[in-house]
């Protein structure tokens, strides 16, 4: 008698709940046509904020200059690594050993990476290329010192525009282009502009580089650019450095 008791209880236990959720249901059905759903409880405090968790170190995005060409915010252009490094095997730092190059079509001396390939072929231009069993991700390394004639009344204002028309033309052989803010610097005691680059290739390769202007005693300009693969940025920057501080006029 004790057994049947106790199973009729449990079988009025389960008729109670089936009308619950039988009129869980139907409220749902009247108001949506569907049954609610389960809400998650929130593990976070109710102080959270979300805007702790962005990554300082990223530049914003989505500002363009005069010429149509994507830039960072920031007075001063530097490389950001973290834009091309990849989370799971960031690249080695890279070392060098610096020998010195003669330009001597251009009257020019510096220090860059030793065993680069020379061309000097084209008038006022001097290029090193990277060899290519030092090649990373596909794209070598190569600097380029040019030298080009300008008029008296050339000023450090026509070096800025210079430098962003370079940029943009630069820009054109890749498929995504981003430029950053052009800074003031010196190089051979000559003041003028720098900027900095990155660029998406057709194939997917990401480059970065820099290019630097001075006006060179009369009407000259010197450029110098220094293109790289994108994720070793940081490394051959040591290279523009190098070049930059070490370059001067063939006595």
């Amino acid at each position: 008698m004790k057994k049947r008791l106790q199973i009729t209880a449990l079988l009025l236990l389960m008729v109670l709940l089936l009308s619950a959720c039988s009129a869980a249901t139907e409220e749902g059905a009247a108001q949506g046509g569907q049954a609610p759903a389960e809400v998650p409880v929130s593990s976070l405090p109710e102080d959270y904020n979300p805007a702790a968790e962005e990554d300082k170190n990223l530049l914003p995005v989505g500002a363009y200059d005069a010429d149509g060409n994507k830039i960072y915010a920031g007075a001063t252009p530097i490389p950001i690594d973290p834009i091309d490094l990849p989370t799971a095997t960031p690249r080695p730092e890279l070392t060098f050993t610096f020998g010195a190059y003669t330009a001597d079509k251009l009257g020019l001396t510096f220090e860059s990476a030793v065993g680069y390939e020379v061309n000097d072929a084209l008038s006022g231009i001097y290029v090193l290329t990277e060899p290519a069993a030092a090649v990373k991700d596909n794209y070598p390394c190569v600097v380029m010192v040019e030298v080009t004639s300008i008029t008296k009344n050339y000023t450090t204002a026509d070096v800025k525009s210079d430098l962003s028309k370079y940029l943009q033309n630069e820009g054109k052989q890749y498929d995504k282009w981003e430029t950053y803010q052009a800074a003031t610097t010196t190089m051979m005691g000559q003041k003028g502009y720098y900027n900095n680059y990155r660029g998406v290739l057709p194939d997917g390769t990401i480059v970065r580089g820099r290019v630097c202007m001075v006006i060179m005693g009369e009407n000259q300009l010197l450029t110098v650019h220094v293109s790289c693969p994108g994720w070793y940025n940081s490394s051959y920057m040591k290279v523009f450095d190098q070049v930059r501080k070490t370059i001067k006029k063939v006595q």
